[in-house]
C-alpha cells in the first residue's frame, strides 16, 4: 500500500515539478516528517538542516533528478554536480556514496 501512495505523490508531484526544484517531495530542510511529503532525514552529519525525501529501493521510486542512495536503507539524493549542493544550505556538498544496486555516485549529502 505504501508503494501505491508513493507512486501517486511522485506522479502528482511531478506533474509541476521541474528537475532541480527543491520542495517538500525533495530537497527543502525540515525538523520532521509532517514537513515533508514522505520523510523528513535529519542526521546533522549527513543531512545539515533536515532533508525532505523519499525512501528507495531502487532509482526509479526517485524523482528524474535524484538517485537511490544505501543510506538510512534508501534515500533518494540529488545528483552532483548536476545540482548545485550550496542550493540546500550551509554544510552541504557533494561526496562519493554507494548506490542501492551496486557503484558509487557523486551525490549532495553533509560535508
Amino acid at each position: 500500500m505504501r508503494t501505491i501512495v508513493l507512486a501517486l505523490i511522485l506522479v502528482v508531484s511531478a506533474c509541476g515539478r521541474d528537475d532541480g526544484d527543491i520542495d517538500s517531495l525533495i530537497g527543502e530542510g525540515c525538523i520532521d516528517n509532517s514537513d515533508c511529503d514522505d520523510r523528513c532525514y535529519t542526521d546533522p552529519a549527513d543531512y545539515p538542516g533536515g532533508f525532505c525525501s523519499i525512501g528507495c529501493s531502487s532509482d526509479n521510486d526517485c524523482t528524474s533528478d535524484s538517485f537511490c542512495m544505501a543510506k538510512d536503507g534508501g534515500v533518494c539524493l540529488f545528483d552532483c554536480p548536476a545540482f548545485d549542493c550550496t542550493r540546500l544550505g550551509p554544510g552541504w556538498g557533494c561526496r562519493d556514496k554507494d548506490r542501492i544496486g551496486g557503484g558509487k555516485l557523486n551525490v549532495c549529502i553533509g560535508d
